[in-house]
């Protein structure tokens, strides 16, 4: 007996041998969670900063990236995205800039640019998850 986890397709039953009659089993290779984090970054009246997190997967890996962009406001978004003229507008005046070469990941680290277009300083806070597989 394999033991794991299976999830079968609606009306499949769970001791097929049938890969096809299955949405996940756990001995399947799929990618993981290689590295979680946060921080913040404080981004000065209508300026920019950039922030680099180190990941050292060893290629360059898929980042999902969260940003709450005023503080304290429970608002959080998927980056990177415009301020306006892209995809993902926000009201908050202050974006994560998406142009590859303000935004980019590597082997070894991922950069992402903060973009603050209000009159105030404002401090940025995020949180990252690094996807990957390694053992392939």
């Amino acid at each position: 007996m394999t033991y794991g986890i299976k999830v079968s397709k609606s009306g499949k039953d769970i001791s097929s041998t049938t890969p096809t009659d299955f949405v996940m089993k756990s001995e399947w290779a799929t990618i993981k969670i290689l590295k979680e984090g946060s921080g913040s970054k404080v981004v000065g009246a209508s300026s920019s900063v950039t922030e680099t997190v180190t990941h050292s997967a060893g290629f360059s890996p898929l980042v999902l990236l969260f940003v709450e962009l005023t503080p304290s406001s429970g608002r959080w978004y998927v980056a990177p995205f415009y301020y306006s003229g892209g995809p993902f507008y926000t009201t908050e005046n202050t974006y994560i800039d998406s142009s590859w070469s303000d935004t980019y990941t590597t082997d070894s680290a991922f950069q992402f640019k903060i973009v603050n277009n209000t009159a105030s300083q404002k401090t940025i806070s995020y949180y990252y998850y690094v996807i990957g597989e390694t053992g392939v």
